[in-house]
């Protein structure tokens, strides 16, 4: 087992448990889906790993404690635009708590007192609340970011209390994300379709982000990949719903 210094992100979506216990089975993996494509682009952005989902909660590890806090203040964004979009009763409003610390890898899992701590602060952030702790703000790059200074709280299973900060706004522009996923959005024609189609934004991305500024020699070779990346994705696709052997 090793262990390293990392930012674990606890983000999770207000509602999920009372939404959840009122649908069918195929209706909690559409919402479980959407919210992945609503959440993930803003943590992969960010160089965050996302580690595993628990319920409506993900739990995100990061190298870097700013990157970690601007993660959040662009998912507090894009989720804030996607519930305009959305009834008052079904909007998502995220809550993210934050620590910084040394934690112990196995299996691609993380465990360890910052887990658990960030656990905690999690549980304490009101909807759409973003809550970091002492050793978050100690390390990062303070010039990014506007937070205010809470004052210690008493955790959960902490024996100490934690000094925490609640994130006010990023003190630069965030990056654009991508598209929202639609509110109604279904993912009709099962897992294959889905990958495809996520393979394919993909590349369309890519390609608006590179194909202008290339020759036009060297806009083949990025056409070629991008159809190289499209078959890939076709073959993982049947790989996952057992096609392929």
């Amino acid at each position: 087992m090793r262990s390293r210094n990392l930012t674990i992100v606890f983000a999770g979506l207000c509602g999920y448990a009372d939404r959840v216990g009122t649908q069918t089975w195929e209706e909690s993996q559409r919402m479980l889906r959407r919210n992945a494509a609503l959440v993930d682009p803003v943590f992969r952005k960010f160089g965050g790993r996302r580690v595993k989902q628990i319920a409506g909660t993900f739990l995100v590890a990061f190298e870097s404690p700013t990157q970690a806090v601007l993660c959040a203040a662009a998912l507090q964004d894009r989720v804030q635009r996607f519930d305009e979009t959305l009834p008052e009763e079904q909007r998502l409003r995220p809550r993210v708590g934050i620590h910084l610390g040394e934690v112990r890898l196995l299996r691609g899992d993380v465990f360890g007192e910052p887990v658990n701590i960030a656990a905690r602060i999690e549980a304490q952030c009101g909807p759409g609340e973003v809550l970091f702790g002492e050793s978050v703000w100690l390390s990062m790059n303070r010039a990014e970011i506007r937070a205010e200074d809470l004052g210690e709280r008493p955790l959960k299973g902490i024996p100490e209390a934690v000094r925490i900060f609640r994130l006010q706004s990023a003190l630069r522009p965030l990056p654009d994300l991508g598209p929202l996923p639609r509110a109604d959005e279904t993912f009709e024609g099962g897992e294959f379709t889905r990958h495809l189609r996520e393979a394919a934004q993909a590349a369309m991305r890519g390609a608006e982000d590179s194909l202008p500024g290339l020759p036009g020699s060297f806009r083949v070779f990025v056409g070629a990949g991008l159809m190289a990346m499209l078959a890939m994705a076709a073959m993982f696709a049947l790989a996952r719903i057992g096609a392929l052997p």
